[in-house]
């Protein structure tokens, strides 16, 4: 059973104290533990990426960086000078396993946490949804975005190995998940200045954050699709 509106706690003088305790634990994860080691995970691939992918083969051949570009490092540390024979191939062993084990598990995370995030956008935003659908009806919105969501997976990479290339594909998604944070980051906005008790809602510089992150990642979907995507694309349907 979900409810389209949530739950909210009574508002008094106990619960908001406890309110204001329970942000101060979010504000320490997201500032001493998760942006540290999203700094950490995104810097250091692209360590190992300037250290070790000038050493290899495909480094200057862009044709086959196209469809090659995953395992540039791992191809790298296979040719670095530096290691002896039985350590090169350990190594690029070791970063193709890493990296594999790495992008399973993050896709079919990013697989769920997309269906859930419009799921539950829809199910309280959607007046027509939150009137019409009883509380129990949640799964037939998730599973259709899931279901579609993996079909799209599959349309997607076959057009893309026909007429286009990984890269592009790559390139393409990722600029869509900018495209997704800028709009969630309305809809959240709005969501919480229309459902939440005022007591809970969030300051006017909080709302303002929010606000600039949907107007920065917009803006940031719009130039790399200007940029490099459009004529990317222009130049395959020529």
């Amino acid at each position: 059973m979900l409810s389209h509106l949530g739950k909210v706690f009574p508002i008094n003088a106990e619960n908001l104290r406890r309110w204001r305790g329970w942000w101060r634990y979010v504000l320490t994860d997201q500032l001493l533990v998760w942006a540290p080691g999203c700094f950490m995970g995104m810097a250091l691939p692209a360590l190992l990426s300037l250290q070790f992918a000038p050493h290899s083969l495909i480094y200057q051949q862009t044709e086959r960086l196209d469809w090659a570009q995953a395992i540039i490092t791992a191809d790298g540390i296979r040719h670095y000078p530096n290691f002896g024979p039985l350590l090169q191939k350990a190594l690029w062993a070791a970063t193709l396993f890493v990296g594999l084990t790495v992008l399973l598990p993050s896709q079919m995370s990013i697989v769920e946490d997309f269906s859930r995030r419009w799921t539950d956008i829809i199910w309280s935003a959607n007046r027509r949804v939150r009137e019409g659908w009883r509380d129990d009806q949640a799964k037939h919105i998730y599973y259709t975005i899931l279901g579609s969501y993996v079909l799209w997976t599959f349309v997607a990479a076959y057009f893309f190995s026909q007429y286009g290339t990984p890269k592009l594909m790559t390139l393409i998604i990722a600029n869509l998940n900018n495209l997704a944070i800028g709009a969630t980051s309305f809809l959240l906005w709005w969501i919480n200045r229309t459902l939440l008790p005022p007591e809970l809602r969030p300051r006017w510089h909080h709302q303002l954050g929010v606000l600039a992150c949907g107007t920065f990642y917009l803006s940031l979907a719009a130039l790399v699709f200007a940029t490099k995507q459009w004529p990317m694309i222009r130049e395959m349907l020529r």
